[in-house]
């Protein structure tokens, strides 16, 4: 339900997939609309036999890239040190819980 949910507010043209020489996915990252009408980075995913190689990373910045100008959240989970290092390295700067 969630990833639908997530689904009908994707923004496409921010979406990036990147591939992989034999052309299969291997990092992405998904903007959607949030329920209040702001842009959020919703989903970013590396797959793990690529990780540690700054993919997520290009994926968050080439989606940012096609907003400009436009406020962009990102949530993450508490715990999940290596999405809050990401983010930080792209100058996300921790707001707090969501209430």
């Amino acid at each position: 339900m969630e990833i639908a949910d997530w689904r009908r507010r994707a923004m496409a043209h921010a979406s990036v997939v990147a591939v992989g020489a034999d052309d299969r996915p291997v990092a992405a990252s998904l903007v959607a609309l949030g329920r209040n009408g702001s842009t959020m980075i919703a989903y970013v995913i590396t797959d793990p036999a690529w990780k540690g190689r700054g993919l997520g990373a290009a994926v968050v910045a080439a989606s940012l890239e096609a907003l400009p100008g436009t406020a962009v959240f990102a949530g993450v989970t508490d715990g999940n040190t290596p999405s809050e290092r990401l983010l930080a390295s792209l100058s996300f700067v921790r707001t707090g819980p969501v209430t």
